[in-house]
């Protein structure tokens, strides 16, 4: 224990201190739900409701899943892709941890930046865009952990395609860009078409944001619950095979 709290302070340490990062990081969610509050009160254009749906209900939706964006923002690919490529991961493998919970507590030591980022974000959220109170707290907490382990799952099994090929940057660029869709963080499914619509809903992506953000909205229960666990075991189950399977490619280069 001794030792994961030791491996988890220096990953914390790393993170801040790249400030000028941080900053762009809390930035870029601020700005990104300014945006869309206005785009959305634009569509709504005095609207009481559409498809059902508030105007409150949308700026809420907007406010969380932005927050819940941030949370999901993670560097875990970008360093297993660089240690990989110097040979780092070499001085990794020797460790007293093993290299996939290394990995692990790095994405935890990410989260607690982030929490104290996001305590900054949600006065203005909600000064900006409004705040309807939670459907069900305790669901809604269990749903994001959940959403968040999932989220940790597919970014380890994107880094460990870094032992194959050394180079990620295309790869990383193209699942940001489809996550923020898939995953409801722009657009809820709500919204879709109904035949992409139910497709979405049993992808890994929309277990991230959409699924917690609709259970606070009273919108989705216990049955988004079950999905979410469904996708975690087995992402879970692919991240050990696929991890394991990565070791066995590991050359070190570099010295």
């Amino acid at each position: 224990m001794t030792e994961h709290l030791a491996f988890m302070r220096t990953r914390i340490s790393e993170v801040l201190t790249y400030r000028f990062e941080l900053l762009f990081q809390l930035i870029n969610p601020l700005l990104q739900l300014l945006l869309l509050a206005a785009v959305w009160r634009a569509v709504y254009a005095g609207k009481s409701d559409v498809d059902g749906v508030s105007v409150s209900t949308m700026t809420t939706y907007v406010t969380l899943s932005t927050l819940h964006t941030l949370l999901m923002h993670d560097q875990i690919v970008h360093w297993v892709e660089q240690r990989v490529r110097s040979g780092a991961v070499g001085i990794d493998l020797v460790r007293p941890i093993p290299l996939l919970r290394q990995q692990i507590l790095s994405q935890a030591s990410q989260v607690a930046v982030k929490v104290p980022m996001m305590a900054v974000v949600f006065p203005v959220a909600v000064v900006t865009t409004g705040l309807v109170a939670p459907a069900a707290p305790g669901l809604y907490a269990l749903s994001t952990l959940l959403g968040w382990l999932i989220n940790c799952c597919v970014l380890l099994l994107i880094a460990a395609v870094a032992f194959w090929t050394l180079e990620l940057g295309g790869m990383t660029f193209l699942y940001y860009v489809v996550s923020q869709f898939l995953s409801g963080a722009l657009v809820p499914l709500w919204f879709m078409p109904g035949w992409l619509r139910t497709a979405v809903e049993w992808l890994p992506l929309q277990a991230t944001v959409f699924t917690p953000v609709a259970i606070y909205l009273g919108k989705d229960g216990w049955g988004g619950i079950g999905v979410q666990a469904m996708w975690l075991v087995l992402l879970g189950a692919a991240v050990v095979l696929v991890w394991r399977r990565a070791l066995h490619r590991v050359v070190v280069q570099g010295g």
